[in-house]
């Protein structure tokens, strides 16, 4: 299996509609492989170009989700499914206590009053438990990339947007299109979803 065209697709079907740039980091590529690459697919009728302005960027046709499903039945054998599983498995219950935190991020009070961040010490509290969340999930990454190379990516890109935050980035948290730890945390759960061939249920929500 050609493994860049692979993962070029898997980054389109997990994010949808995305930048070569974006996904590049979602599948572990060079931006330069992930532009040559789409070039390739497009050309093949496996991808197109969308959009203008700011909301724009590649995404599958549906030829080009027919060739990820033959694809990804080859990408995951069975240990890469054993890693998946037990992936999903410890992602799920961290999962449910980030939104909580992104909703304290986003809102004050009743949880429907806007944070307008001008309170320190409260914005402080809450990126504080953000690092809990990230605590807890790093070995739940750092396995799954150790088994699961493509996937190796999702543990420095959320440390970097951790990084951003306390250094003052309030975009970093939660911020859609800004690759924030909220972006990048979606993407994660897309992809173990899309990986492992489920439907989202209620226990994703």
């Amino acid at each position: 299996m050609d493994d860049g065209r692979f993962r070029t697709l898997h980054a389109l079907r997990v994010k949808g509609l995305t930048s070569p740039a974006v996904a590049a980091e979602i599948v572990s590529l060079s931006e330069s492989d992930a532009q040559a690459r789409l070039t390739e697919l497009e050309a093949e009728g496996l991808v197109r170009h969308r959009g203008a302005g700011r909301v724009q960027g590649w995404t599958l046709t549906k030829e080009g989700k027919a060739a990820h499903a033959e694809l990804l039945a080859d990408a995951v054998d069975a240990d890469a499914r054993a890693a998946l599983d037990a992936a999903y498995d410890g992602f799920l219950p961290v999962n449910g206590d980030f939104k909580e935190v992104c909703t304290a991020w986003q809102t004050r009070g009743d949880g429907t009053t806007p944070n307008d961040h001008t309170d320190a010490a409260y914005d402080a509290a809450v990126i504080e438990r953000l690092a809990e969340v990230d605590a807890r999930v790093d070995g739940v990454l750092r396995d799954l990339g150790g088994a699961v190379d493509r996937m190796a990516g999702y543990r420095p890109r959320l440390t970097d947007a951790l990084a951003r935050v306390r250094d003052g980035d309030a975009t970093a948290f939660t911020a859609p299109m800004t690759a924030s730890y909220h972006d990048v945390w979606m993407e994660l759960h897309q992809d173990l979803i899309v990986s492992l061939g489920l439907t989202r249920g209620a226990a994703d929500e």
